[in-house]
């Protein structure tokens, strides 16, 4: 710059250096509307070289409708000094020399040399800010969608650790309400709160994601187990702003483990039982074929008796290898069509000789009953053996009922007993009174050679012959038994001819017995059976909540207000049983109904007290349609019975 530059001069060079480096487009125009001039930052906005805007109108660069309004709107403040964009400023849209159109804000100045009035217009293309403002719009809606829908609980925290946000999931795993929640430590939600704070403690240089697993709490009390995964919330500098965590209640999958792996233990020990088994039936057919040709040739009384006790022997092998082979489902089944309600009524004089008296012995047949295809000798030899258990498992006497019914499984119920498929079947059970199986006894009870008896009083095979003749028909065995209490085997036998599994256990609930939020507490001491009756009634739009005893149940109405339904086994632990609950219940909270469930015969339940207090009763397995039927009859006769009180 020169020395002898006048201030004026300075001043334009100074207003040139402004406008030329300027980020927004300034454009200046005449009171006629008529561009002036326009900064380069105008030129790459809107497309044109200077030379070409300079003395045209402005509308020039506006779609329709500012283009027809301009002119009219100037005029107008001209005359009248009214305001609408001129040092208020609005967003607009701009028109680029190729003919697209772009969100603008334009900001408008006026100045006046002498006697003329020019306008100054600032503007400020917006298309990056509003992408941005797309792709936040639609990340945040995917996040909502995913938040929303996903069915494992998602809890976001602050750099604190306290609960921020949790999702709908969160109330159906958990039990607990935002209310209830928000604020709270997340450490708090572990069975063991040591747990989560190893867990949940922050890295100094945290890694991405964190999969971890551990035991968590719902609000019922129960512990289930959990894989836990958890993300940084990190901000634009790089601060820890919080963190996202995402539960996954493994439940089912840890019982579907141990139930595959059962399956896959008793496969394995049928392999190598079958093979011992035809091997020794090898041995066992030199072994007779010899001792045949050697007895007649043995001239004296001594000889042959030994030889005739070594054949016997023999034989007493071949039969056990039979027995063998029929559990490792080698066994070749002569099956026909059966009906297992003539077939049970053939048995029953043979059955009370085997008994004796001090039992009682009844039967409860369905008159409805579907026809099977079976083995009428292994049949035979199934009810003979349950029945023998039966009257060993009850030296002081009894009751002893044999049962028939039809079942129809759906996928659930399918799951949740290892190699069985969904469909129709036939149940033959039998249910005794006697002193039943501690849980380490039920889960080894189909294993060749395990018996609780004492030695020479049983074999170990009765049981794990029923399994693998089971197995083999296509149809599979479940035992129900409480220790001190009693315990039904059910066999289940696939149905000669009836609709396809695949159309019974894909059929609709109809939707006039789908729930409508009410509340339900289900009461049921096995983890798998009741998350698999939670999710049911989940599926069926009731809201459930969890306890697994009677008095855990208690503590939960107590202190949950508004349950409708309690829906409880029949058979706990802790010395309350279903029927016990059902009272207190009723006197208590007489506006919740009780609905029992069990898989024990329906003729050793507690008849009376059950009819006494008026229950419903649902025999496991069942199907979800039954559980929507029943559930909406029992809500039904409750409202009858609080409108005729009224």
């Amino acid at each position: 710059m020169a020395d002898n530059a006048t201030a004026a001069e300075v001043e334009a060079l100074k207003l040139e250096a402004i406008l030329t480096s300027a980020v927004a487009a300034i454009i200046t125009i005449d009171s006629g509307g008529h561009i002036e001039t326009v900064n380069p930052a105008g030129e790459r906005m809107f497309g044109y070289p200077a030379p070409e805007l300079i003395g045209r109108n402005v509308s020039t660069l506006m779609p329709e409708p500012y283009r027809g309004q301009h002119d009219g709107y100037l005029a107008k403040y001209l005359a009248t000094g009214r305001r609408q964009i001129i040092g208020i400023g609005r967003e607009v849209a701009g028109l680029r020399k190729d003919g697209t159109t772009f969100p603008m804000h334009l900001s408008v100045g006026e100045f006046k040399i002498g006697d003329a009035r020019y306008f100054t217009g600032t503007i400020l293309d917006l298309s990056a800010q509003r992408a941005a403002e797309r792709r936040f719009e639609r990340e945040q809606a995917l996040f909502q969608s995913v938040f929303q829908s996903l069915p494992d609980p998602i809890v976001i925290c602050d750099a604190a650790g306290a609960i921020r946000l949790v999702n709908p999931s969160f109330a159906k795993v958990f039990g607990l309400g935002e209310p209830e929640i928000l604020g709270e430590a997340l450490k708090g939600l572990f069975e063991r709160p040591e747990d989560g704070e190893r867990l949940l403690a922050v890295d100094a240089a945290p890694a991405p994601v964190k999969v971890d697993t551990a035991r968590l709490r719902r609000k019922s009390g129960a512990a289930f187990p959990a894989t836990i995964v958890q993300a940084a919330i990190v901000g634009s500098s790089g601060s820890r702003l919080g963190q996202l965590v995402v539960i996954r209640d493994v439940t089912v999958e840890r019982q579907q483990e141990a139930l595959l792996l059962q399956a896959q233990r008793m496969e394995a020990v049928g392999q190598l039982t079958g093979g011992v088994a035809h091997d020794f039936n090898n041995l066992l057919t030199v072994i007779l074929g010899n001792l045949e040709l050697l007895e007649p040739r043995l001239a004296d009384a001594l000889s042959q008796s030994l030889a005739g006790e070594a054949r016997e022997a023999a034989e007493m092998g071949a039969r056990l290898t039979d027995r063998l082979l029929t559990f490792a489902r080698r066994q070749r089944l002569d099956t026909q069509s059966l009906n297992l309600n003539e077939f049970v009524l053939s048995l029953i004089e043979l059955l009370r000789r085997t008994i004796g008296t001090p039992i009682d012995l009844s039967t409860a047949l369905a008159p409805d009953l579907w026809p099977t295809v079976a083995d009428p000798g292994q049949v035979e030899s199934a009810v003979v053996n349950l029945v023998i258990n039966s009257r060993d498992a009850m030296p002081d006497g009894g009751r002893l009922v044999i049962e028939t019914f039809n079942a129809t499984l759906d996928v659930a119920d399918a799951a949740s007993i290892p190699g069985m498929a969904a469909g129709d079947y036939v149940v033959l059970s039998v249910a005794d009174t006697g002193h039943g199986m501690a849980p380490e006894v039920r889960a080894r009870a189909f294993e060749p050679f395990f018996t609780t008896k004492p030695a020479g009083k049983g074999s170990g095979l009765g049981l794990a012959t029923i399994y693998g003749f089971a197995r083999q028909s296509g149809g599979n065995v479940t035992i129900y038994s409480e220790f001190g209490r009693g315990t039904t085997v059910n066999l289940y036998l696939p149905c000669a001819a009836r609709e396809s599994a695949a159309e019974t256990a894909g059929r609709a609930v109809p939707e006039a017995h789908a729930g409508r939020g009410e509340t339900v507490l289900v009461v049921e001491d096995d983890d798998r059976v009741r998350r698999l009756t939670a999710r049911r009634l989940e599926d069926l739009g009731y809201r459930v909540l969890e306890a697994r005893h009677g008095a855990e149940a208690l503590g939960v109405l107590g202190g949950t207000p508004g349950v409708e339904i309690v829906f409880s086994d029949l058979v706990m632990p802790g010395g309350m049983s279903g029927v016990d609950l059902a009272r207190q219940v009723r006197e208590r909270w007489p506006a919740a109904r009780v609905v029992l469930t069990s898989g024990y015969s329906a003729e050793l339940m507690s008849q009376a007290d059950i009819a006494q207090l008026d229950l419903e009763v649902l025999r496991k397995p069942y199907r979800q349609s039954d559980l929507a039927r029943v559930f909406r009859a029992v809500l039904a006769g409750r409202s009858r019975s609080a409108g005729s009180t009224g």
